[in-house]
């Protein structure tokens, strides 16, 4: 008998091990960049921005990772299986520099210098809209 229960629990634990993660809602933002205004999903605390695009399926509407100040910041995409494009914000909110993200690469992209935030976008979004290097935001809520 106490080798089923065990069996049993153990059993249990392994199950719990390799349970989806939980849905963790953010809370929106507002931003202005090239004169239209954009809602992202914010990560402006320590577990958002820890979680940020992990296991999302999607990579629209897109994300601000917001710190309290400047800092070193390194990205990479573990449990993300998105294509996406990152621009480095500095603390006057202009780009500093805008990279690849490569799907489930866990090689850390960093700002070059300390950032204020960083923008997650779909692969290919500044691009299309001709946002580059300079280009400046505004946080608008």
């Amino acid at each position: 008998m106490k080798h089923r229960l065990f069996a049993a629990f153990l059993l249990l634990v392994s199950i719990n091990a390799y349970a989806a993660p939980a849905r963790v809602i953010f809370p929106a933002a507002e931003i202005n960049i090239a004169g239209s205004n954009i809602v992202v999903q914010l990560a402006n605390t320590d577990a958002l921005r820890e979680r940020g695009l992990m296991f999302q399926k999607r990579a629209e509407p897109g994300m601000l990772l917001l710190y309290p100040e400047p800092r070193m910041i390194s990205l990479w995409m573990r449990n993300t299986n998105l294509s996406l494009d990152v621009a480095f914000i500095d603390k006057e909110w202009r780009i500093m520099a805008i990279a690849s993200l490569q799907p489930l690469d866990e090689t850390p992209v960093s700002a070059p210098a300390a950032a204020l935030a960083a923008l997650e976008m779909p692969r290919g979004w500044f691009a299309e809209r001709n946002i580059r290097v300079g280009e400046q935001l505004q946080l608008v809520k």
